[in-house]
């Protein structure tokens, strides 16, 4: 009876590994997380129609993901001014019910690193 062991190490890679024998081919670990600001609305602020959640993101590699949180639900953000970096998402507050929401945002990058705002408290009062 014959038995083959399929091993890993130098079969399935390489016995330089994946970059080759200098690592001139690896690609460098990116390990900071972006750097985000929570711009708009302010704390404390009331709502009583729509507001535009903003925020700005930056990133070494660049962002992949901007999320606004809205009471605990997401909603992916659109880049609204890549120079700057900023990302917004237009709240329809008028049809959640009145009452104090926490909102924030958070940036991933490629290598899904993360960054996530403050909570801020908002109030919606409809008139």
């Amino acid at each position: 009876m014959m038995l083959f062991l399929l091993g890993f190490g130098c079969w399935s890679t390489g016995c330089q590994g994946p970059a080759g024998p200098d690592g001139d081919d690896a690609v460098p670990a990116d390990s900071l997380a972006p750097i985000i600001e929570w711009l708009a609305p302010e704390p404390g602020t009331v709502v009583d129609s729509s507001v535009t959640l903003t925020a700005r993101a930056a990133d070494d590699q660049g962002v992949w993901q901007m999320l606004f949180y809205v009471g605990g639900f997401k909603y992916a953000g659109e880049l609204t001014d890549s120079a700057d970096g900023l990302y917004s998402y237009r709240w329809e507050a008028a049809r959640w019910p009145e009452g104090p929401y926490p909102l924030m945002a958070r940036a991933r990058d490629a290598a899904r690193n993360m960054a996530t705002t403050p909570v801020i408290m908002v109030r919606v009062e409809h008139n």
